[in-house]
Order: C-alpha cells, then sequence, then structure tokens
C-alpha cells in the first residue's frame, strides 16, 4: 500500500455533503422561523383587534339593547297617561252634559216659575190697588143740582164700596214677591254656575288634549328612535358575526403555526446551536482528514 494514498477522499467528500446539506437545512429553517414570526405576528395582530372589535360591538349592543329598553318603558308610561287622559275628560264630558242638562231644567223651572208669579202678582195688584184708588167722581149728564142722578138719591143697600181683602192682600203680594226673588235669583246663581262650570270645564278639555297630543307626538318620536335602533342592532349583529369569524380563523392560524412553528421537543435556538455544533465537529473532522499527512 501506498504511503501518499490517500485514504479520507470519500470520507471527507461525505463530510463536505453532509456540511452542505445541514447549511441548507440552517438557511432554510431560519426561513422557516422567518415566516413563522411574520405569520404569527399577522394571527396575533388578527386575533386581538378581532377580540377589540367584539368587545366594542358588545358594548355598543348593550347600550342600545338598554336604550330601547328605556325607550319601551318610556312609551308604556306615555300611553297609559294618554289613555288616563282621554278617559277622564270622557267622564268629565259626561258629568258635564249631565250637569249642563240639570242646570238648565232648573233655569227653564226657575224661569216657568217667575213668570207664573211675575203673572200672579201683575193680576193681584191690578185689583187691590186699583180698588183701593179712589178716582176723581164722574158727573152723569141726568143728575140734579148737586150731581145725583135717581139712583144716587135711591135708599143704598150698602153703606161702603166694596174693595177687596186689603189686609190679607198684602200677605199673599209680600210671599209671591219673595218667591218671585227666590226664582230670580236661582236663574242668576245657576246661570252664573253654569257659566263657571262651562268655562272650567273648556280649560280642562283644551289642556288635557294639548296634554295628550304632546304625548302622542312623544310615542311617534320614541318609536322612530326605536326602529332606528332595531335597524342599527342589525346592523351590530353583522359586524359581530364577522369579527366572531375572523377570530376563530385567528385563533385557528395560530394553533396551526403553533405545531408547525412552535410545538417540539426543543426549541429553535437549540436546534440551532446544536446543528452549529454538528458542523463545527464536522469541519473540524474534515481538516483533520485533509492534514493528516502533515
Amino acid at each position: 500500500i501506498s504511503v501518499s494514498e490517500d485514504h479520507f477522499v470519500k470520507v471527507r467528500q461525505i463530510i463536505k455533503d453532509l456540511v452542505a446539506k445541514l447549511e441548507s437545512e440552517a438557511g432554510a429553517e431560519k426561513s422557516q422561523k422567518a415566516f413563522c414570526f411574520e405569520e404569527m405576528k399577522k394571527a396575533v395582530t388578527q386575533r386581538d383587534k378581532s377580540q377589540t372589535k367584539i368587545e366594542d360591538l358588545s358594548a355598543q349592543i348593550t347600550g342600545k339593547e338598554s336604550a330601547k329598553a328605556q325607550l319601551t318603558e318610556d312609551i308604556a308610561t306615555l300611553s297609559q297617561e294618554i289613555a288616563d287622559n282621554k278617559k277622564a275628560l270622557m267622564e268629565a264630558t259626561e258629568l258635564r252634559e249631565e250637569e249642563s242638562k240639570e242646570n238648565a231644567k232648573t233655569i227653564t223651572e226657575a224661569s216657568e216659575g217667575k213668570e207664573a208669579v211675575t203673572s200672579a202678582l201683575e193680576v193681584l195688584k191690578t185689583f187691590y190697588e186699583g180698588a183701593a184708588f179712589v178716582q176723581r167722581r164722574f158727573v152723569p149728564t141726568n143728575s140734579d143740582r148737586s150731581g145725583n142722578t135717581v139712583a144716587d138719591v135711591a135708599p143704598p143697600i150698602f153703606d161702603a164700596e166694596y174693595r177687596g181683602s186689603q189686609e190679607a192682600s198684602k200677605g199673599i203680594l209680600g210671599i209671591l214677591e219673595v218667591i218671585l226673588s227666590d226664582f230670580e235669583r236661582t236663574i242668576a246663581t245657576v246661570t252664573e254656575q253654569e257659566g263657571e262650570a262651562a268655562e272650567a270645564f273648556a280649560t280642562f278639555k283644551s289642556e288635557s288634549e294639548a296634554d295628550t297630543k304632546i304625548k302622542e307626538e312623544l310615542v311617534a318620536t320614541k318609536e322612530g328612535e326605536i326602529a332606528d335602533i332595531e335597524a342599527e342592532l342589525t346592523a351590530l349583529a353583522d359586524e359581530t358575526k364577522e369579527a366572531t369569524e375572523s377570530h376563530r380563523q385567528a385563533l385557528d392560524e395560530l394553533e396551526k403555526l403553533h405545531t408547525m412553528c412552535v410545538a417540539g421537543e426543543e426549541t429553535y435556538e437549540e436546534r440551532v446551536a446544536k446543528r452549529q455544533k454538528e458542523i463545527e465537529a464536522l469541519k473540524e473532522a474534515h481538516d483533520m482528514l485533509e492534514h493528516w499527512q502533515s
């Protein structure tokens, strides 16, 4: 066997090939690490943004549902107040109509009584006051020098002219005048009361109808706000669905990247260090085998 023959040519070539392979793997793994880093960064960003958006959307939904509940409660309260207003106005209208009819009846009856008493007073006053009045004596054409007729000088049948029960008439007339005054007072009082009641009812009716109108407008406004909120809630629900799907996709991607880039018995740094030591050992062995004859 020749001493100068290099017995380690093939071994050195194998070592070179192995070193080249290890260095190639190192480069590939480095590229994979960069890929993993970028992809995981993207996935984490997507996950966090989606989570933040979900939380923000949830807060918005909670706020709008609370506002909707308050509006619904307001509408219920206003609707009850409107119903109470209408009921109160209806009852007041019925009472006013009954009161007005009763007042009209009272005034009519008092007016008829007044008219009857007035007529009776006129008849009685005409009789009693006429009977008590002494008129100037009339001198007929067929009288004597003294102005007496045959009838005048005839024997008298009654010693005085009949003039009615003057004393009793005063009591009757007095009572009738009191009754007349009562009728007049009743007419005046009830007429005044009717006017005041009608005015008070008109005021109540006007205020009640105005209040009802305001409340009905508020109900319409709040119903419109609820419709707007419901539309917004629908849009927020769609956005939440999209954000939730994006969050799920980010988690799936992170799990996949974890399996590809992180999971294993050793870390990337540990693999790099071990591979580098292997490469250095192989190179050192190569140098030894290449210069073994020196």
